[in-house]
This record gives structure tokens, sequence and C-alpha cells, in this order.
């Protein structure tokens, strides 16, 4: 008498086997005829969708409800950021607010490195840069005694510097939709280069495969430079090349988000 024994701690592979598909390699920072891989120039930033209000009218009734918020994104990058406060401050200055940013990558959020619901080192790093780059446009002195809080989650990165710069602008948004009373609207761009030429926001590949990366953080009426970070070497004059281009890029996405906040102003169902 025989009987069918099968060990069923074996996952069983499929009937049949389909071979896979090879993609080529595809060099991130070659531009035939000056195109990118995903058909931008090299000056061109991806699209901008921008979003004021959602958290709040997730928590309408709610105790917890943030003061504004704002969903920001740029082609793949994807980040949301809500804003608490003006409150009672945990160190209490009697003549001047404070801002406070925390700042968290979601799991699911990088291709590029492994994720914890625990924050890391770099992304306490990443805040202290947002802390550092949105502070100056602030009013904080019309504030005493007070924190204004905001948190940043990145639901989708593309980019570490791109991702960053995409933060800034986020928190930005969510502060003028909070009614925060602000100098000016913080802008940020991000650049990369090999060794002969700037790239303006960089995907991942395109920052992995560089030799040179630089986040500018800019106050387009004020005319000010918040926050100025470059990883990489490069020579003085092309250093300030790429701050030039950040600076006109920062415009342009100035541009975008106060046009948002204009017309969110005219029509509040927006």
């Amino acid at each position: 008498m025989t009987s069918n024994i099968y060990d069923r701690r074996r996952v069983n592979g499929p009937a049949r086997s389909v071979e896979p598909v090879y993609i080529d390699a595809i060099e991130p920072m070659a531009f035939p005829e000056g195109l990118r891989n995903d058909g931008r120039s090299l000056d061109q930033l991806r699209p901008i969708y921008i979003k004021t209000g959602l958290l709040a009218a997730q928590q309408t009734f709610s105790s917890t409800a943030p003061s504004g918020s704002a969903y920001y994104e740029q082609g793949k990058i994807r980040v949301s950021c809500a804003i608490y406060g003006p409150r009672q401050g945990r160190k209490s200055n009697p003549r001047i607010g404070s801002f406070d940013c925390d700042f968290q990558y979601a799991p699911f959020s990088c291709s590029w490195k492994k994720r914890s619901h625990i924050r890391g080192a770099d992304e306490k790093e990443t805040a202290q840069i947002l802390e550092q780059a949105i502070a100056p446009a602030i009013r904080l002195e019309a504030y005493p005694k007070a924190c204004i809080d905001a948190y940043v989650t990145v639901i989708e990165s593309d980019g570490k510097f791109a991702t960053i710069s995409a933060a800034i602008n986020c928190i930005s948004a969510a502060l003028a939709d909070a009614g925060i009373e602000l100098y000016d609207t913080v802008a940020a761009c991000s650049m990369s280069s090999d060794s002969s030429r700037w790239v303006a926001d960089c995907s991942q590949l395109e920052e992995d495969a560089s030799s040179c990366s630089q986040l500018v953080a800019y106050m387009p009426s004020a005319d000010e430079i918040t926050y100025l970070l470059q990883n990489g070497k490069s020579t003085l004059d092309r250093t300030e090349q790429a701050v030039q281009a950040c600076t006109n890029s920062c415009t342009r996405v100035y541009a975008v988000i106060s046009r948002y906040l204009q017309s969110s102003m005219e029509q509040p169902g927006i």
C-alpha cells in the first residue's frame, strides 16, 4: 500500500517558469540630445501639485486638529506636513517664539534605503536642516512664549536632496495655511552635477551617479538665502553657478506656491 507523502513545509514552485525580463542599463547622467531619461531638459523641474487643509478637513471635530496642513507632490516625491501652534512653548522665551520640526520617512517611502518606524540619525539631521531653513522666514517675535511645531512625513522619496527641498516647500505652504505671520515664503530647489554640468531636481538615480549635490532655500521677495547645503567637491566658480541656477529655480517654485495660495484664498473650497 502506497501513500502520497509530501512535505507541507515546502513551498512548491509554479507549474511552469517564465524567463525574467532584463532591462538595459541606462546611464543616469548621460543626456543624449540634452534630454534626461524622463524627457526633461537639464534645468526643468518635475510637475508640482499642492493642496492645503487636507489634514484639518479630516479632523474637523477633533481637539488635535492641526492649525494648518499641506500636501506637496513633485514628480514621484510625496510629502505631507501638519502645523500645530502657536501654542505653549516647552522652552518659554518672553521675547521670541520658537520653531521646531519633526521629520520622518514612511517605512515604505524609500527604494534606496530600508526605513523603520523609529526615527534615524539622518532624519533628525534633516529636521535640523528644515528648522534652520524655515525659521528665518517666520516672525517669531510676534509669538513670545509660544512654539510652532511642524510634523513632516515623506510618503514617497525620489532623491534625498530633492526630497528635502520638497519638504521645505511643503512646510512653507502649511505655514501659510495655518495663518502664521511670515516675512516671505521659502522656496527650495536642489541641483546635482557630474564633471561638467549642473542638473536641476534630480531623481535618486541621478543623485547617486553625480559627484556633487547642492540645495538652496531662498526667499525671492526678500532676495535672501536662508540655507545652503552642498555634498561633494566642486570649484568655487561651479558652486557659484549652482547657487545662481538654484535661486532661479526657487523663484519658479515660489511662483507656483504663491499662485496656489492666492487662488485658495479667492476660492476657499479648493
